[in-house]
């Protein structure tokens, strides 16, 4: 089972602005770089860290022009990628031009495995700990 480690910190609350609460946050250790990822991949697979490069860039090519395209992209137990916009609305369909819209995004929505592993996983991190004066 996954373990979640988290920090505690005092932080102002956007509800209660006027008040600092503690607040729990996961600590995000390091950032696994693109290298690390395909040398671990290719560990873990038998295939060299070229093939997996190769794969993998691929990949960030199709998924690049999927979803500019429009398309929404399923990877599997990763979940899912897709585009979406925010604009102004308009009371006339004539009114409607691209200078409505306000930002652009993508938007990830995991699968519900990797949802059930974070709701599983254990969380560690909230012990107190006796300092000595």
């Amino acid at each position: 089972m996954a373990t979640l480690k988290v920090n505690v910190r005092k932080q102002r609350v956007g509800v209660m602005q006027n008040r600092e609460m503690y607040v729990a946050h996961v600590d995000n250790q390091t950032l696994i770089d693109r290298e690390n990822l395909i040398s671990m991949a290719a560990s873990d697979s038998g295939l060299s860290e070229a093939q997996i490069a190769a794969s993998l860039f691929a990949l960030e090519k199709q998924v690049e022009e999927l979803l500019l395209e429009g398309h929404r992209v399923n990877f599997g137990i990763l979940g899912t990628f897709r585009m979406s916009v925010d604009c102004k609305a308009k009371e006339r369909r004539e009114d409607m031009t691209a200078e409505c819209i306000t930002r652009r995004r993508i938007i990830y929505t995991p699968s519900t495995r990797i949802k059930g592993k974070l709701n599983n996983a254990k969380i560690k991190g909230f012990e107190m700990k006796n300092v000595e004066s």
